[in-house]
This record gives structure tokens, sequence and C-alpha cells, in this order.
């Protein structure tokens, strides 16, 4: 297993924590939603043995701090950031690999600066404004900002796993109200350090993606016309274990508009954690074909 070492890029506004392992052609791995770095702990590793994977924290989450206070986020502003790490890292195309909040932010680099992505992976885009009731859906998420304002970051995240795994011709879930129907968070006393502190982040980026980072990701459109160009070095992919859940249906809607078919990857919106050796083998399989 190669090391990883610490690099940090600076940006306009904030400076990025990027993890870089492995050596090879440059593979820019980016998660989604609050996730960070190691939310693809799994899966660099694997990969790590042929490719050189650079995996980073999104500007306010985790360890990448902001020069400045907390500002609304488009998916410009986050494709930007993609591409000053690419910048970072050489002057050649890479492959891209981004999961859910993190493949549309793929689709953004590669809309944006298409001679800089060598083949984009973007897994289950969350793109529900694409399905048949997609308003229905922006309005949920729309109205999950206000409920974490009004309720906390426990109550909006049971939303919001509700909503990833609610089917997309089901209709929308409804938004729990109540801190009754709110996750409930383990007890900090009886955590381990490690624990403690990856609770302690995570629940901050939750926090961070809910007022700042949401309606940017779902209202997110991506340039279609500009990725018509570059539609043969993207492949969409879905989880077998997701089908018929929105992000799932949304990525097959985005795969139509690029005029090709998605690929099924192991396991469901979340596989490159819970399927961690199958699901490096197919990410690898897509970048690599033959």
């Amino acid at each position: 297993m190669s090391s990883t070492r610490i690099v940090t890029v600076p940006v306009p506004g904030a400076s990025l924590h990027c993890e870089v392992a492995g050596s090879g052609a440059l593979l820019l791995m980016i998660a989604g939603a609050a996730s960070d770095a190691r939310a693809f702990a799994g899966i660099s590793a694997a990969l790590s043995a042929k490719y050189t994977v650079v995996t980073y924290d999104m500007r306010g989450l985790s360890r990448s701090t902001l020069d400045g206070p907390a500002e609304n986020l488009g998916m410009d502003v986050l494709g930007a950031d993609a591409y000053r790490i690419l910048e970072a890292f050489g002057s050649g195309p890479a492959y891209v690999f981004g999961s859910s909040g993190g493949a549309l932010v793929g689709l953004e680099l590669a809309a944006r600066h298409p001679e800089r992505v060598r083949l984009l992976v973007a897994h289950e885009p969350p793109i529900v404004s694409l399905l048949p009731n997609g308003e229905q859906w922006c309005d949920f998420f729309d109205q999950l900002e206000r409920t974490y304002r009004d309720a906390g970051v426990w109550v909006a995240m049971g939303g919001f796993l509700d909503a990833i795994a609610a089917t997309a011709d089901g209709g929308v879930p409804a938004i729990a109200a109540s801190p009754a129907t709110a996750i409930r968070p383990p007890d900090l006393l009886a955590m381990t350090d490690q624990a403690r502190e990856q609770l302690v982040r995570m629940q901050a980026n939750m926090a961070h993606f809910f007022a700042h980072q949401l309606r940017g990701v779902i209202r997110y459109q991506p340039d279609f016309e500009a990725l018509a160009g570059v539609a043969a070095r993207i492949v969409v992919a879905v989880g077998a274990e997701s089908r018929g859940q929105a992000p799932h249906q949304a990525a097959v809607e985005v795969a139509k508009r690029l005029g090709t078919a998605a690929v099924e990857f192991p396991g469901d919106h979340h596989g490159y954690a819970g399927w961690s050796t199958e699901f490096a083998a197919a990410v690898d399989r897509a970048l690599s074909p033959g």
C-alpha cells in the first residue's frame, strides 16, 4: 500500500486539503455532499497501485479552510476549484472520478475545461430536476434547507438520507419536521478519539453543506451542449443496488442527454464504501477499457 502525502492547494478564497497516493496517470477523485477526501479511502488505496490518486476536501469542509466567512457556493466555484487542483499536479489531461455531488463537479469541469479531462466517470450525479417530477424534488430540497435552519443538522440529515433512498417514481418523501424523527447522534463520550473527531467533522460538514451548498447542487444544470463534444469521454455510472432510486434514475437521464447508456457499478449510491474492492475494479475498467 502506497504512503499518502498531504498537499495544500491555494485557490481564491480558500486553501484546499489534498491527499496524494500512488504513481502513474493522474486520477482526481471528487467526493459528494458533505464527504471529504477520506470518503474514498477504500477504493483509493486499491487504485493507487496503478494511478496517482488525488482526493480532496471541498472548500469549507473538513481541512479545507476558508479565507473569510462562508458564502453560498455554486457549481462554477466548485468546478474551478477542481480545475486548479489539476493545474497544481500537472499540465496534461487527467482521469476524473466523481460520485453524487462530486459527479456534478466532474461534469462542470469537463464542460468548462475539456482539455484537462482524459476521461470522467460520473457516478450517480443527482440532477433530480431531470426526473418527471423534478420540480417537486427541487422544492423538497429547498424545504430541507429551511428544515436545517429551523430544526438543526440531525433532522435535516434524516430527510436527506430518506431522499437518497426514495424511489424516483414513488413520490417525493415527506420531510421530518420534528427532532423525534431525526438521526440520533452517537454518544460522544462512548466513542474513541478518532471516531469522535470524525463525527464532529461530519456534523460540521453537513451544516456547511445544508447552509451553503445544497441549493447550488440540487439546482445545477450541466451545460449539455458543451458536454456533447466530450460525451465519448464521459462514463455515467449507476449502482446495481440503487435501481429505481432518485439519484440512479437521474443519472440514467444524464446518460440519455449525452447520447450514451449508463454503466452499472457494484453497490448503491455509496457503493465505493460498502463494496470497495469490486467498486475500485469497476472504476479501473471504466478508465482503462479493454
